[in-house]
């Protein structure tokens, strides 16, 4: 098993990265490495019914980067496979779950054709390869099975794991690549990288990401609270999201559950937060899960939404930047509809 290391440094607000003992067997091939003057974005098209189209002509479809048209070289049908990299909590909140998420990501890799080439990556205190590149479905298995047997730690340093894996792994920028996130969405080992940093990295990155989200209330709980009862589920954050009810901290009658109650549902509001905003910037999409028996649901939504993918790939009228300049996709079909994520694209000024 090979370690990511990372070193960030923040510059005028900008990612100046420097990587070490970087493992770079099985690269994506330099011939498939973007031209400067290329960008691309990641679209499906529905009718007004939400049914997706897969049959549109490159004449169809007109990209915009800042209101002005650009000239598109290619497109990319739905049936081009990607090629799919799992980042994968295995910090102590997955303890518990080990053998339902190995089941599940075991069967979600056999959903792909055999060209699709496959990436593991796992990550606690610190980052590891479990499975570099490749389209060997063996190796892979034999990877997920070896799920959370390594533990370098308490702490997790998820922004750290983003930022690395898109750099080290998903460079130089291809069309067709897409990283699928499996985390809580709570980071708490991670010094040198903010939130709207690492954020802000994967846009520019390009790649194609999903955030599957576990619902770790029962080990924060614990954390937080180390008496024996069970949390006031009635209280407690819902997978979808929504406020618990109102607890005031500091107040007459405080106790400590309050408390305990108050820091989970911060710490739960905050990684959804955190992920949605993951996810828009990846342009894939945010799912959350409501036990870990959703897993394999929530895979297969992933592997379908990724057969229904167009990737537009256009020339970008500057090279990569530091400016985010807006992007719009539309098409000349009637009553038809792109969807697309991100809505910018960052390049010079």
């Amino acid at each position: 098993m090979i370690r990511l290391s990372l070193v960030v440094i923040l510059l005028s607000g900008l990612l100046v990265a420097g990587f070490g003992r970087c493992a770079r067997a099985n690269s994506a091939p330099e011939k498939e490495a973007e031209q400067a003057t290329e960008a691309f974005v990641h679209v499906h098209f529905t009718d007004y019914e939400g049914r997706r189209i897969t049959d549109l002509e490159l004449e169809e479809i007109e990209v915009l980067v800042d209101a002005r048209p650009v000239k598109i070289k290619r497109i990319i049908r739905p049936d081009v496979p990607f090629d799919v990299g799992l980042v994968m909590d295995v910090s102590p909140s997955t303890e518990k779950e080990v053998d339902q998420i190995r089941q599940a990501t075991s069967d979600f890799i056999s959903y792909f054709p055999l060209q699709n080439r496959l990436l593991l990556l796992t990550f606690d205190s610190e980052v590891y390869v479990d499975c570099d590149w490749t389209t060997d479905r063996k190796k892979m298995d034999e990877a997920i099975w070896e799920y959370g047997l390594h533990k370098g730690g308490s702490k997790t340093i998820l922004r750290e794991a983003l930022v690395a894996a898109a750099e080290q792994k998903f460079m130089p920028r291809k069309p067709r690549t897409a990283m699928i996130l499996f985390s809580d969405g709570d980071d708490t080992g991670t010094k040198d990288i903010s939130k709207e940093d690492s954020v802000a990295y994967l846009q520019k990155a390009q790649v194609l990401t999903y955030c599957i989200q576990h619902f770790s209330l029962e080990f924060h709980w614990k954390v937080h609270h180390p008496a024996p009862e069970s949390p006031d589920v009635t209280r407690m954050p819902s997978p979808g999201g929504s406020k618990a009810g109102p607890i005031f901290i500091g107040g007459p009658g405080t106790t400590e559950r309050d408390i305990a109650e108050y820091k989970v549902n911060t710490i739960h509001e905050n990684a959804v937060a955190y992920l949605g905003n993951v996810s828009r910037a990846g342009g894939g999409q945010h799912i959350q899960l409501a036990t870990i028996n959703d897993l394999a649901k929530a895979y297969q939504h992933v592997a379908n939404d990724l057969l229904e993918v167009y990737t537009v790939v256009f020339e970008s009228p500057m090279k990569p930047g530091t400016q985010l300049h807006s992007l719009s996709v539309r098409t000349s079909r009637e009553d038809v509809v792109a969807h697309f994520r991100p809505k910018g694209l960052w390049l010079g000024r």
